[in-house]
């Protein structure tokens, strides 16, 4: 059996979280007019871009948003995305060494990588494309694919599963920024591995991550800490 590894998106493969959300939320004025929009992600239910918009339809309209209000709200966001990388591409720069990690551990025999992110599909690859970083061939999902970070985490180990022609994975790792990441992995009971330094890299500790390192930098450190990852120390929730 191999092992599998799952790596989540902004602040994690890309520094991207802060001008992600700076256009996610001028995309829901310019798209949808919604103003005024709580920016603690983490209090919403489900922190994806799938189920924060949710959510907001519903405090604001009761209802749901509609198909067309979320193709417009899409194409915004990823057009926002889009001319802030051109009018300064640093906004979109790759966490050090995470695209070298990446196609590393590609190679190694005993590992398989997917992608699980709570951004839209079309947002993530662009942001992915910009950092440079290369997820062709790579079982991946999305805020597309679900609500729940759970949701998502768990359709990208049934596609790994098939991917890699496996019936199962001797052990799953999943790799991440925010403390939700570290939720959703003890949810799951799956092992966590934190990336981040200073403050976040307390929270993470404070969340229950057991191994958490500043970057990708150190190949070698990185993986001794994905075959040190456990499942984090705190309560299931529901």
């Amino acid at each position: 059996m191999i092992k599998l590894a799952i790596f989540d998106l902004d602040g994690t493969l890309t520094k991207t979280n802060k001008i992600d959300s700076e256009c996610f939320i001028r995309a829901l004025e310019e798209a949808n007019g919604l103003s005024e929009i709580q920016t603690d992600w983490a209090a919403y239910p489900h922190t994806s871009d799938s189920g924060i918009i949710r959510h907001i339809f519903q405090e604001r309209f009761h209802r749901l948003p509609e198909f067309a209000e979320l193709f417009s709200f899409k194409q915004r966001f990823v057009a926002l995305l889009n001319n802030c990388w051109l009018a300064d591409s640093s906004r979109f720069a790759a966490v050090s060494g995470a695209a070298t990690a990446l196609a590393r551990l590609r190679s190694e025999s005993d590992w398989a990588v997917a992608l699980a992110t709570g951004c839209w599909r079309l947002s993530a690859l662009m942001k992915l494309r910009a950092a440079e970083i290369e997820v062709d061939g790579i079982p991946a999902t999305f805020a597309d694919d679900g609500i729940a970070r759970e949701e998502i985490l768990q359709l990208a180990v049934v596609k790994a599963l098939e991917y890699y022609e496996q019936n199962e994975f001797e052990k799953i790792v999943s790799i991440g920024d925010a403390v939700w990441d570290v939720q959703t992995a003890a949810n799951l009971e799956v092992a966590f591995l934190g990336i981040g330094s200073g403050e976040n890299a307390v929270r993470l500790c404070q969340a229950g991550a057991g191994r958490v390192i500043d970057d990708f930098a150190e190949y070698d450190q990185f993986v001794q800490s994905l075959n040190e990852a456990e499942i984090p120390r705190v309560s299931r929730v529901s």
